[in-house]
């Protein structure tokens, strides 16, 4: 059987995001096709997949981005058992080949996933959360590797949407969390949503801490921005041979942190990435129990047909710019 043509979100050049078509196969063996409901942007590491700067996979123009949707199944590929057509679920990437290739490929109307990239949706889970299970996964990971107490004090520096998942899921920890950032609007949501304090990040920023703490050990350091000016703001909050740091997320370049001082002060340290099945499983649960939150971070709900203003706004780093999701049932 031939593919049909569909919709998707296409970047088609270097900083050039459209809403285009794609031609869409049947489920191979082993795939599972599905109807997008929600797909939401990691926009962190999408802007550098359409800078062409991801170092990990260089981008391969014209592709569909995007690795997180919920959507409900179509079709099964032979031997896949245990789902139904019209049974909603979460997916990661989509797979599939032509003339517009998927780099993950999630931003689409139709999309084909490998079996063993579905996840059952949790009873109670809002299907809007749900599709950013990866993105809230990261920071699911980055939390669970500090090593801590109840009412351990920990320090998230970055508030993008991976930062306020770190600090809701440190919080679903029993942890008091002070998230530092540089956006109001985003300091303002994380202190209603997801953090205990949130500080604008500046030199003083490690004196604002300690009279928040009065004076308390910070037990961990959770790292969302990876630069040289953050390390140095906040190594002073960390005791000798006792403070962890957990690095969470991309950068582009091969030296973002001074080696040297982690070693002379005996730092403890803890790199993540990507996804696992029970990394996503946990974090689903999480989303379930409402831990894990995504609406209320939500500054853009749009249709996809919107991409290309959306992309724009990232790469201008939009200040009123937190949580994007594509509602694919406004597609046009």
């Amino acid at each position: 059987m031939e593919g049909r043509s569909i919709r998707a979100v296409t970047f088609t050049s270097a900083e050039h995001a459209a809403f285009g078509d794609v031609v869409m196969p049947p489920p191979a063996p082993g795939e599972v096709q599905i109807r997008t409901l929600y797909s939401t942007v990691s926009a962190g590491t999408e802007g550098w997949v359409l800078k062409n700067q991801f170092t990990w996979a260089p981008t391969p123009f014209p592709c569909v981005p995007g690795y997180q949707r919920v959507g409900v199944v179509e079709r099964l590929g032979e031997n896949v058992d245990g789902l139904a057509p019209g049974e909603a679920i979460m997916a990661t990437v989509g797979r599939w080949s032509g003339a517009v290739l998927p780099h993950w490929g999630a931003h689409a109307a139709v999309a084909n996933t490998p079996f063993t990239e579905v996840y059952r949706i949790p009873a109670g889970a809002d299907r809007v959360d749900a599709s950013a299970a990866v993105v809230a996964q990261v920071g699911y990971n980055a939390a669970m590797r500090a090593q801590i107490e109840p009412n351990a004090w920990c320090v998230v520096y970055g508030d993008g949407l991976i930062g306020q998942f770190v600090a809701q899921a440190l919080r679903a920890r029993g942890a008091r969390v002070i998230m530092v950032g540089r956006r109001p609007l985003r300091l303002q949501l994380a202190e209603r949503h997801s953090a205990d304090y949130a500080l604008r990040a500046s030199d003083a920023t490690a004196h604002q801490v300690r009279e928040i703490t009065g004076g308390a050990p910070i037990r961990a350091i959770l790292d969302t921005v990876q630069t040289v000016e953050a390390q140095h703001q906040y190594l002073p909050l960390l005791e000798h041979g006792a403070g962890q740091i957990v690095y969470s997320g991309f950068t582009p370049g091969t030296t973002w942190a001074d080696m040297a001082l982690l070693q002379q002060q005996e730092l403890t340290t803890h790199f993540v990435s990507g996804w696992t099945r029970p990394r996503m499983e946990a974090t689903l649960q999480l989303i379930a129990r409402g831990a894990l939150n995504l609406k209320p971070l939500l500054t853009h709900l749009e249709s996809p047909s919107r991409a290309a203003d959306v992309y724009q706004a990232i790469l201008n780093k939009d200040p009123g710019l937190l949580g994007v999701t594509f509602d694919w049932n406004t597609q046009s």
